[in-house]
C-alpha cells in the first residue's frame, strides 16, 4: 500500500511539472507572437503540447497562431485535437465556433456553441454569444430562450444593468416573433390571410363554419322554388 502510495504521488508531481512546463512554454509562444517571429511561437506551442498534452491554453494559442498565418484548416484541426484531449474545453469550443462563424459554416458554429453552453451554463459573456449566434440565424425562438435564460442567471448574481438589457432584448424578440407568426399575432390587423389562419389555429370549427359548411356536413343544395 506504501509502495502504491508513493507511486500515486511521484505520479502527481510528474503531472505537475509537466504542466507546468507546459504553461511556460505557452507564455513564451504567445510572447513570440506578439513580437511577429511566427516561427519561434510555432515550436513554443508544439514543444508545450509535447510535455502536456491535455494543456487547453497551448492548444488556443497555436489555433491563433494558425488562423493569423491564413490557415483555417489546419486551425480548426488544431482545435478539434485540442478538444479530444480537454476535459470540458469551453474555449475550445468558442475559439471552433468563431472560425466556422467566419468562414459561413453557421451550422456548426451554433453547434459548438451550443457545446460550450451545457458545460457552462452560467456564463453570462458566453450565453450572449449564443443568442447572438441564435439571432444571426434567425432562430428567434432559441434566442429568446437563450435571453431570458441570461436574465435569470443575472438576477441571481444581482447583475441589474444586465438584467435591464437581457430583459428589453427579450421583449424585441417575443415582439418580432408575433408580427412574423400570424397564430401569435392573433386579431390584430395583419392582413386577410394572417387573420383568417390566426382564426383557424384559435376555433378551427368555427373558422370551417364561417368559411363553408360545418366539419363533417356536406353543404346543402339551394331550396329551388
Amino acid at each position: 500500500m506504501a509502495l502504491l502510495h508513493g507511486a500515486a504521488v511521484a505520479r502527481a508531481e510528474e503531472v505537475g511539472w509537466a504542466t507546468s512546463q507546459a504553461a511556460e512554454l505557452t507564455r513564451q509562444g504567445e510572447a513570440r507572437a506578439l513580437a511577429g517571429q511566427a516561427d519561434v511561437a510555432l515550436s513554443r506551442y508544439l514543444e508545450a503540447l509535447r510535455f502536456d498534452a491535455t494543456y487547453g491554453p497551448a492548444y488556443l494559442g497555436l489555433g491563433a497562431l494558425y488562423e493569423r498565418a491564413g490557415d483555417p484548416r489546419e486551425a480548426e484541426r488544431t482545435y478539434s485535437v485540442g478538444l479530444d484531449h480537454v476535459r470540458g474545453f469551453v474555449e475550445g469550443y468558442r475559439a471552433r465556433a468563431a472560425l466556422r462563424a467566419r468562414a459561413g459554416r453557421r451550422a456548426e458554429a451554433l453547434a459548438d456553441l451550443e457545446a460550450a453552453v451545457a458545460l457552462r451554463g452560467d456564463d453570462a459573456a458566453l450565453l450572449q454569444e449564443l443568442a447572438a449566434a441564435y439571432v444571426a440565424a434567425s432562430a428567434l425562438p432559441a434566442a429568446l430562450g437563450v435571453t431570458r435564460r441570461l436574465a435569470a442567471l443575472a438576477a441571481r448574481t444581482g447583475d441589474g444593468a444586465l438584467v435591464a438589457r437581457a430583459t428589453t432584448q427579450a421583449r424585441a424578440l417575443s415582439a418580432l416573433i408575433d408580427e412574423a407568426d400570424p397564430v401569435r399575432a392573433g386579431g390584430r390587423d395583419r392582413g386577410p390571410v394572417r387573420r383568417a389562419i390566426a382564426r383557424y389555429a384559435a376555433s378551427p370549427a368555427a373558422a370551417r363554419t364561417r368559411g363553408g359548411a360545418p366539419a363533417g356536413r356536406a353543404p346543402r343544395e339551394p331550396v329551388r322554388p
